[in-house]
């Protein structure tokens, strides 16, 4: 919650969430990309991961901000035909001058809600908080002002939706194919995108982002190798293992062991 304060206040944002700025009174500055621009309540500011800003608010503003993990906000895409446009006007920033008094009032109301979930932890509060930030996403691309036509997706735009689909479906294994054709796109589009972007090619992003979710759960859990493999969406341990081995020249005991070796060697009873 954003309460009123004798003085200005003022965030850095450095671009590894996205944020949502909601003022029911006051003021802020925002600089991002350079560009300032001064918003008086009633107003909001959506501010996308990856975007480096500045917001200064005035002295006396009140209101709510919510910062969103990139991978919260990819489960949150509605599954539907708006799907696309929906992740795209989100990759960019919304500013929503002298908006309808209902739309602050939505937008509080779903920032309120998780924040109430978060706190009470109660049963099924992931999937309310989910649920939420789908409909808070929703209120956002109608406020952008979507125009729903066959305009061609930019490169930045395709590979952000490539990006996020390829965390949430990560599990699901879908062929390159699979992934141009939600974003709606040609697999030769979607291929230069990314490797313009990335320096890979589509299939080597996933493959890399497997392999850096399977170092994590292998070095931070007491999951079986066999476990981790399916946890990734793999139905054989050994094709499992034989990817990890391909892709890192290790295996995942091995790699566990030294990750466990190291670790032991930095603790306090190794010091002399």
């Amino acid at each position: 919650m954003l309460k009123s304060a004798l003085t200005n206040t003022e965030y850095v944002l450095r671009g590894g969430r996205s944020h949502l700025f909601v003022l029911n009174a006051g003021s802020l500055l925002s600089v991002l990309a350079d560009t300032e621009t001064l918003l008086t309540a009633p107003c909001f500011l959506w501010v996308p991961q990856g975007l480096s800003s500045s917001i200064k608010l005035a002295a006396g503003t009140r209101g709510s901000m919510i910062s969103v993990p990139a991978t919260h906000l990819g489960t949150s895409i509605p599954d539907s035909s708006i799907g696309n446009t929906t992740r795209e006007a989100i990759g960019y920033p919304i500013i929503g001058r002298d908006p309808a008094a209902s739309l602050v009032k939505k937008l509080q109301g779903l920032q309120d809600t998780i924040f109430a979930e978060l706190v009470a932890n109660d049963l099924a509060a992931q999937s309310v908080i989910r649920y939420s930030l789908t409909l808070l996403v929703i209120e956002l691309w109608r406020a952008s002002q979507p125009t729903l036509g066959t305009t061609k997706p930019l490169p930045r735009t395709i590979v952000q939706n490539f990006m996020s689909l390829a965390d949430l479906h990560l599990a699901d294994h879908w062929t390159v194919q699979a992934y141009a054709n939600e974003i709606g796109v040609t697999k030769d589009r979607l291929t230069t995108a990314v490797r313009r972007s990335t320096g890979r090619s589509p299939l080597a992003e996933i493959h890399r982002k497997l392999i850096r979710e399977a170092e994590l759960l292998l070095a931070n859990s007491g999951l079986q190798v066999s476990e981790i493999g399916y946890k990734l969406g793999f139905r054989d341990a050994a094709y499992f293992s034989r990817f990890f081995n391909r892709n890192t020249g290790i295996s995942p005991n091995r790699f566990r062991q030294q990750r466990t070796t190291r670790a032991a060697d930095n603790s306090f009873a190794a010091w002399p």
